[in-house]
């Protein structure tokens, strides 16, 4: 699943590609991406619509539009974004957006567990599922962190997957926080001193940075705006490197599963015996 520096790289390839286009058109080969409303409806809300601006909050695009509604867009699995010069279907794409000089946005998803809703702009933020998120890295404070999860049995990894505590992070950068860290990603939260958690911040505030700088990590399914790949998949200390010399002590890294997902560590730089 893209994750916040994946989302942030998306929103900014779109950016350039169709704020100031109206939409003449919706049309889709399978309308059970659009949640909560009919296709109908939702064709009602963005025809004649200028895109104005776009954003994202953790892993949600929103679209914002002229007439104060917002599209919320969640790419799931790897759901991705192509833009063609005339109304064309590539394999997989199922939602297209057509602009009034007739260049298409298509949404595109192999998978078909991406999601669209309609949201009024002023109801935005204090409506699920935005109301629900907690904090990305970049805005969290360490105290409120702190106290979050200082009581909690629940392992630290499970912590920082879960949007509702810090939200934006998925299993790729949680692995590279845990080890920049020396955590193990198994370590139960309430374990976790109050330097651990502001080194926690730390690197996720640095790490997601570096990644938005080099586009994303290109694992698996991911590519941006018309299958742009990302680079920071290049630099990844332990996720996918699975029996590779940890960068730091040289031992092979191991996977194991942890908070049910696939996890990557150095049994040396993260014991989990501390």
């Amino acid at each position: 699943m893209p994750e916040l520096p994946e989302v942030v790289t998306v929103v900014n390839a779109l950016k350039s590609e169709v704020i100031g286009k109206k939409i003449k058109n919706v049309l889709a080969r399978d309308t059970n991406f659009i949640k909560e409303i009919s296709f109908s409806d939702f064709q009602k809300f963005l025809i004649d619509a200028t895109i104005i601006d776009i954003q994202n909050r953790a892993k949600h695009i929103l679209i914002f539009l002229d007439n104060q509604k917002v599209i919320l867009s969640h790419l799931r699995m790897n759901g991705k974004y192509f833009t063609y010069k005339s109304l064309q279907w590539g394999k997989h794409d199922y939602i297209s957006f057509i602009f009034s000089d007739n260049t298409v946005l298509n949404y595109n998803d192999s998978r078909k567990f991406g999601t669209f809703m309609v949201r009024d702009k002023h109801a935005l933020f204090t409506t699920k599922p935005l109301s629900n998120l907690g904090p990305e890295p970049s805005s969290i404070n360490v105290d409120d962190f702190y106290q979050k999860i200082r009581k909690s049995t629940r392992v630290i990894k499970a912590i920082l997957l879960d949007q509702k505590i810090i939200s934006g992070l998925g299993n790729i950068y949680a692995d590279e926080i845990c080890f920049a860290t020396k955590i193990f990603p198994g370590k139960k939260a309430n374990l976790i001193t109050k330097k651990e958690a502001k080194l926690i911040i730390y690197f996720s505030q640095k790490i997601l940075q570096e990644s938005i700088k080099l586009g994303g990590s290109s694992i698996s399914s991911y590519t941006s705006l018309n299958s742009k790949e990302g680079k920071f998949q290049n630099f990844l200390k332990v996720h996918t490197k699975q029996n590779f010399p940890c960068t730091k002590c040289r031992t092979k890294i191991l996977k194991t599963v942890v908070a049910g997902r696939g996890t990557y560590f150095c049994p040396v730089c993260q014991n989990p015996n501390n």
